[in-house]
């Protein structure tokens, strides 16, 4: 199966409880992404060439099997390789279920590994609120430059990517997770967490999606300037939740303090 394609492999956590709330998982991390976000803490993934077989992975996936229930696939951003649905395939039929980490700009491939089965969940960055394709882009790192601004990535297409990813996965009734990071004076005050919250309830059907924030960490950012600016800390991002709640139901906060906790 694998001989003719390879994949652009970062590296891999053997035994991960914490990618995938309540499952232990191995995690494949994949270099490469379309988007450049300031805030990035996987930067060292955005570039570079790692290409391996596909049968690399798999050795590493199947030697996780006898620890974890299941695989989640990482990066950068999993979904530009096209051998992850082999990967997934593999997975599946080594009896683990698959999870998807990604930032929402494939939906063609996230729909055809809902077709075949080969995914289980997936979990979906909202960077910003999707009706605002300028903030968006600003998020996702165009002012900064960086971004690949080619005709088929301006920020407009991203939002409409990220939004036909989302209503994708809602579609198939399969469990996903959306999740925005939330860093200071950057993005994620009050109003801008209502907006994204406003939009998910007014466009998923499923009333029982889960939506988290996360704790962006500064010094982890790929852009410097970043990096000393004051953590955003618990308390803070449990009033966030707070306003997140008054539109969904199920709402979480992840932080280095406390892990993952339902608001």
């Amino acid at each position: 199966m694998g001989t003719a394609m390879r994949v652009n492999y970062a590296g891999i956590v053997p035994l991960s409880t914490l990618d995938w709330t309540g499952r232990s998982a191995v995690t494949i991390f994949f270099r490469g992404c379309p988007l450049h976000c300031p805030y990035c803490q996987n930067h060292p993934y955005l570039e570079g060439t790692g290409l391996v077989e596909l049968e690399f992975v798999e050795e590493k996936i199947k030697s996780s099997k006898p620890f974890v229930s299941a695989v989640v696939f990482s990066g950068g951003e999993p979904l530009m390789q096209a051998g992850i649905v082999d990967l997934a395939e593999f997975a599946k039929n080594l009896g683990l279920s698959v999870g998807i980490h990604t930032n929402g700009c494939y939906p063609e491939r996230a729909a055809e590994l809902i077709e075949r089965k080969l995914v289980d969940k997936f979990f979906i960055d909202v960077k910003a609120p999707l009706d605002d394709p300028e903030l968006y882009g600003k998020v996702a790192g165009y002012e900064s430059g960086e971004t690949d601004i080619s005709p088929s990535r301006t920020p407009e297409k991203i939002t409409a990517a990220v939004a036909k990813t989302i209503k994708t996965a809602d579609a198939s009734g399969l469990e996903f997770e959306l999740r925005t990071t939330v860093f200071r004076d950057f993005i994620g005050d009050e109003e801008e967490i209502s907006r994204i919250v406003t939009w998910i309830s007014e466009n998923v059907k499923n009333k029982d999606v889960t939506y988290v924030l996360q704790q962006g960490i500064p010094e982890h950012s790929l852009q410097e300037n970043l990096r000393d600016i004051r953590v955003l800390g618990r308390e803070e991002l449990f009033e966030l939740g707070k306003i997140a709640k008054s539109h969904l139901k199920k709402v979480r906060i992840r932080t280095k303090e406390e892990g993952e906790e339902v608001v």
